[in-house]
């Protein structure tokens, strides 16, 4: 046991060469600092010294030299030379880390032992020497050479080993937008820890920006997380909790979402959306647009400069980061993001900063073998200063009064019909889909697809009316989608039904009680259209443009446009098709509708059951589903729920069924059920009936 702890005591005395990373009892912070060197363009990288530190750690001395990019094989020398005696002799004392090899000390005889951490993954050498005979305050240098330690390479200016830090760090923004969104529980497992997806494949998401933003202590700005559909996607999967304690700890920056136009009204169901889920007001905005949003202290938006922060009239801008390049790889910070980083921190110019980020599912920053690289290269250089939400609003401002561009018309009659019908119950939903019908985009087809459905806010709006004056009514003649055709309605004082000709199919259901008007069937469309392959999408054929849509509910599935002809009667409305194979009656129940089918043969069509989205938007929701022979039930656990009832066969799925999976992360051989792939919050009902059978949709 004695010889045991002789060798050890031997081992531990010995100079050394590691190349792993260096742990201590405390990280090198901004005090340690003791010099930046500016990046010099004709070294080879990693011989170009970019930062130098000393602290001391118990009785050791330590050096860390920071190198613009370090290779896990060293191709580089290191000199620091040391100044410890009065007289001013720059080498009295030389300190050499060769490529290979033990670390040397020169005179060889002085008694100082050095050893050696290389820490290729955040491009630093720390330099460990007993502090036996070295004053606390001496002048060094530091010195790099190529592979061949010939001729310096980069060579630092002379610095005391107690100098103060330089007054400046390099201010960094770190920016992203497009951060989750997520129609249905397939995508909100493909944004938030994706397979083979991302840029460069691999696993990718948000939970790798949220997890190293925590991890590291480095605040990120969230551009249109406060999207309603966003956050109720995030609620969905359990992490508002999460989210809300990030930035309540000043990690996250949450800023209110002009997510259309008109910006005011998204910008007031962001709010609405944040403070349902339960997340803090901002003085933050963000808008894709040029808009800008005066009532906001701060505002994110595309700038020309985006280096400085700019003003018009009292609100600060923040530029977005460029796009085009990359700025993380697997071996950290790409070497231009570097390089701006290591200018600002030396810029005479206190308003010049880094933003980084972007379209994060189109960054690597989300890659989960880069995420936590960047984010720890960025926490291990304290000459950067990552930006909260308090450093920028007190940033100094750089442009004064610039002009914007003119913001994008929305003076449409769709826009003046939506402005008029209000903010409130139904004219919620009506906004809504039309926010997520003209969502912007760069996608052109997508834009055109999403037009084709544009139309069916008509639908909505009708209801919205209806439901401020309820009246008995069964017509065919008004046109409420705008497409030219009119559309057929029957209601009472408690239900607002839309049927369409083509396809005898139901695309709107609206039920009214005393605690306001509730929807109960709507079209997939009115909450998400491109879920099909794009190869299959033809926005020239309106309502048909999207395969993946449920257009409504009892389409049939073997032909979903075939004209009907239809009957007017009080209460009811009677389709025929054009052979008279097959006729629909739709009529109003006191507690719902029922539709009677009449004809030979088989029938297969569906049910898309819409129950009060806006609930689901806006607040933390649970939706109940159960199922026997002939009745399903489906609603909101703490509001309305509706069933159907039926002697035909039927099955059901929906977005709920995905709620066992969430736990787990998106697995490309796991087979998910169908509902995975549903919009939230829909529910589908399978009618499978043969011959005459009735189907009727009641509330309970």
């Amino acid at each position: 046991m004695q010889r045991l702890l002789i060798v050890l005591l031997i081992l531990a005395l010995l100079p050394i060469a590691a190349c792993t990373p260096a742990t201590f009892h405390r990280q090198w912070a901004v005090a340690d600092l003791r010099l930046l060197d500016p990046v010099d363009q004709d070294s080879s990288p990693s011989a170009d010294i970019i930062a130098v530190y000393t602290r001391r750690v118990g009785y050791d001395l330590e050096f860390r030299i920071d190198l613009l990019d370090l290779p896990v094989v060293p191709d580089y020398c290191l000199q620091i030379t040391l100044d410890t005696l009065p007289g001013g002799n720059p080498r009295d004392l030389t300190i050499t880390v060769p490529v290979k090899g033990r670390p040397g000390i020169i005179p060889s005889g002085s008694g100082i032992f050095p050893r050696v951490i290389r820490d290729p993954w955040n491009d630093t050498v720390t330099v460990r020497v007993n502090n036996r005979s070295i004053p606390r305050s001496f002048s060094f240098q530091v010195i790099a050479f190529p592979a061949d330690c010939s001729t310096p390479a980069d060579v630092t200016a002379v610095v005391r080993s107690d100098a103060l830090p330089p007054s400046r760090r390099a201010p960094l923004a770190l920016v992203f937008w497009n951060v989750f969104p997520a129609a249905t529980p397939a995508q909100v497992m493909r944004r938030w820890e994706g397979a083979h997806t991302g840029p460069n494949g691999g696993r990718h998401g948000l939970k790798f920006i949220l997890q190293e933003s925590e991890r590291y202590g480095i605040p990120v700005a969230l551009l249109d997380l406060k999207m309603p559909a966003s956050l109720a996607a995030l609620d969905f999967l359990g992490l508002t909790r999460q989210v809300r304690s990030l930035s309540n700890r000043g990690l996250v920056i949450l800023p209110d979402v002009a997510y259309g136009e008109p910006a005011r009204v998204a910008l007031s169901f962001s709010r609405l959306a944040a403070e349902g889920f339960g997340l803090p007001a901002s003085q933050f905005s963000y808008s894709p647009f040029a808009e800008l949003q005066s009532n906001y202290l701060v505002q994110f938006l595309p700038l020309s400069d985006s280096s400085h922060l700019a003003r018009s009239g009292n609100t600060r801008l923040i530029p977005l980061p460029p796009t085009k390049a990359i700025q993380a790889t697997e071996n950290g910070p790409a070497l231009d993001v570097r390089r701006a980083l290591i200018a600002a921190a030396l810029s005479d110019d206190r308003s010049r900063l880094v933003v980084l980020g972007g379209d994060l599912p189109h960054s690597t920053w989300g890659n989960e073998n880069m995420a936590g690289l960047n984010f720890e290269w960025i926490a291990t250089h304290p000459w950067i200063q990552p930006l909260t939400a308090v450093d920028l609003i007190s940033f100094p401002i750089s442009l004064e009064n610039i002009p914007l561009p003119s913001s994008p018309s929305t003076s449409t009659q769709l826009v003046s019909t939506l402005m008029t019908a209000g903010k409130i119950g139904l004219a919620v939903s009506a906004w809504q889909t039309y926010f997520t019908l003209s969502a912007p985009t760069e996608d052109e087809m997508l834009a055109s697809l999403q037009a084709a459905y544009l139309g069916q806010v008509g639908e909505i709006l009708s209801a919205s009316r209806w439901a401020d004056d309820p009246s008995a009514l069964s017509t065919c003649d008004q046109d409420l989608d705008g497409d030219g055709i009119p559309e057929c309605i029957i209601s009472s004082q408690e239900f607002f039904a839309v049927l369409h000709p083509q396809g005898a199919r139901l695309t709107n259901l609206f039920y009214r009680d005393a605690t306001g008007p509730h929807q109960i069937v709507g079209p997939s469309s009115q909450l998400t259209v491109g879920l099909s392959d794009r190869s299959e999408w033809n926005p020239g054929q309106g309502e048909a443009a999207d395969p993946s849509v449920v257009p409504g509910a009892f389409s049939d599935e073997t032909d979903p446009w075939l004209q009907y002809d239809p009957e007017i009667s009080p209460r009811s409305i009677t389709f025929t098709s054009e052979d008279g194979s097959r006729v629909k009656t739709f009529q109003l129940l006191p507690d719902g509708i029922q539709v009677s089918y009449q004809g030979s043969g088989s029938v297969r069509t569906r049910i898309p059951l819409v129950v009060d989205p806006q609930v689901f938007f806006f607040n933390p929701a649970r939706f109940l589903s159960s199922a026997s022979s002939g009745d399903y039930s489906w609603g909101l656990a703490d509001g309305l729920k509706v069933e159907i009832l039926s002697e035909a066969n039927f099955s059901v799925y929906n977005f709920i069924d995905s709620i066992a999976f969430l736990s787990f992360p998106e697995d490309p051989d796991v087979t998910y059920p169908p509902g995975h792939y549903l919009p939230f919050p829909l529910s589908v009902v399978n009618i499978h009936g043969q011959g005459d059978f009735t189907v009727q949709i009641r509330v309970k």
